[in-house]
């Protein structure tokens, strides 16, 4: 009879730990890889404007539960001249259960840096009302691909709360 036990709460082990809690708040270091997807440029004398979209993956750096295997789809402009820009956009995170973070960001791109902010400005499903802030960077130069659409990795520090 124990070991009918025994062997019944085994097999329950895995559904246990898969329904552990997640953290309420915490801070995370990803890593976004990611393509454009759609660029358009308008450019005016040395001055340039680029609408585009991006498409890729956050890991979790540690391996942790908050922006592990996510999907990334952003939405932004880049304005500049010179080899030297501004961009804004927003992208939206989406996990393996279909729950959505939502995160503007601002960045400027300087000699080859790119430097940027995020907010958590807030998600759905058991991601409502999440809200925080991060910093994203890069110094990498975009990846070449023989399609001519560049790829590229980014290394993020977010800090966030749920309620």
């Amino acid at each position: 009879m124990s070991w009918k036990l025994l062997t019944f709460a085994m097999t329950l082990l895995p559904l246990s730990v898969q329904a552990m809690e997640m953290p309420r708040e915490g801070t995370d270091s990803f890593t976004n890889a990611f393509i454009t997807t759609v660029m358009s440029t308008i450019q005016q004398g040395s001055h340039s404007l680029t609408v585009y979209e991006i498409n890729g993956v956050a890991r979790n750096d540690a391996g942790g539960p908050m922006f592990n295997m996510f999907g990334q789809r952003c939405v932004g402009t880049t304005d500049g001249s010179g080899g030297s820009y501004s961009d804004s956009g927003t992208c939206t995170y989406t996990d393996k259960d279909g729950d959505h973070i939502f995160m503007p960001y601002r960045s400027q791109v300087e000699q080859g840096a790119y430097r940027g902010t995020y907010e958590v400005a807030g998600g759905t499903g058991k991601f409502t009302g999440i809200t925080g802030s991060g910093e994203l960077f890069s110094n990498r130069p975009p990846i070449k691909a023989d399609d001519k659409w560049p790829r590229h990795v980014m290394s993020n520090k977010v800090t966030w709360k749920l309620p």
